[in-house]
């Protein structure tokens, strides 16, 4: 129970970076583009830190091709949701811009996780597990 607390809690840190990068991404663009472009943009780059975040210091998993492919898989689908929530808010709720990408993350954030930590990462959990009996 510790470690998923513990993992919940770096997974949080590692969002909060990823959050506040894509945010500052989507505010540069918004204006010049598009809300939905703005935020496919951000959220694809933010993407790639949090791999090898994720990866390296929250899940400690070693370099496998199979977890780079679940994690972007993951991604996609997050992704995608955020695109869905974000063209929803824009166009049928007209939902103030600047804050959109905070509604995304009600939908994305416990989506991601709960991925992350149930099918990108288990076989790594599963190993720690069986290391520390």
């Amino acid at each position: 129970m510790i470690n998923i607390l513990r993992q919940f809690f770096k997974f949080g840190i590692v969002g909060l970076i990823n959050t506040i990068l894509t945010y500052l991404i989507y505010s540069m663009l918004y204006k010049a583009t598009s809300p939905t472009f703005a935020m496919a943009i951000g959220y694809g780059t933010t993407s790639i830190i949090g791999l090898t975040i994720n990866q390296k210091w929250v899940f400690k998993a070693n370099h496998d091709w199979m977890i780079v492919v679940k994690y972007y898989l993951t991604y996609l689908l997050t992704w995608t949701l955020s695109i869905l929530v974000t063209e929803v808010a824009s166009n049928y709720f007209h939902v103030i811009a600047s804050i959109i990408p905070l509604i995304t993350l009600l939908v994305t954030t416990p989506t991601n996780f709960l991925l992350s930590k149930y099918w990108v990462f288990r076989k790594t959990e599963l190993k720690e597990a069986s290391a520390n009996e």
